[in-house]
C-alpha cells in the first residue's frame, strides 16, 4: 500500500515538473524567436543605412569626402560584427527553402547517361 502512495506522489511530482518545463521551454522559445526578429530588422536597417550612405557618398558634391568615408568604413564594420555574432539567431526565423524534384527530371539524366553508356558506337547516331 505505502509503494502505491508513494509511486502516486512521485508520478504526481513528475507530471508537475514536466509541465513546467514544457512551459519554460515554451516561453524560452518565444523570447528567442522574438529578439531573432528584433536582430534580423536591425541587420536589414544597417544595411538600407549602408547602401544609402554609399548612395549620398557616390554623389559628385560629396565623393572623396573623409567623413562619409569614415562613416562607411564604421558602418560596414558594425554590420559584419552583427552579423558575425548574431548571425545564428538570425538564422532561427529564416524559412527553410526545399527544393521539389519531379521524378521526370531525374528520368530523362538517367536516360541519357544509360544512352552515352550502352553499345557505345563512336560518332555514329542513333538514326543510323
Amino acid at each position: 500500500m505505502e509503494v502505491s502512495i508513494v509511486l502516486g506522489l512521485v508520478l504526481m511530482v513528475s507530471v508537475i515538473a514536466n509541465v513546467m518545463l514544457f512551459r519554460l521551454a515554451m516561453w524560452q522559445s518565444k523570447d528567442l524567436t522574438l529578439v531573432s526578429d528584433n536582430i534580423g530588422d536591425l541587420v536589414e536597417i544597417i544595411e538600407n543605412y549602408r547602401n544609402h550612405l554609399r548612395d549620398v557618398y557616390q554623389l559628385d558634391s560629396f565623393y572623396g569626402d573623409q567623413t562619409l568615408e569614415g562613416l562607411m568604413t564604421h558602418t560596414n564594420a558594425v554590420r559584419a560584427i552583427l552579423e558575425e555574432q548574431y548571425g545564428d539567431v538570425m538564422a532561427l526565423t529564416t524559412p527553410i527553402e526545399y527544393q521539389i524534384n519531379d521524378g521526370e527530371d531525374n528520368a530523362e539524366e538517367e536516360s541519357t547517361e544509360k544512352e552515352k553508356h550502352v553499345l557505345y558506337a563512336g560518332s555514329r547516331r542513333r538514326d543510323s
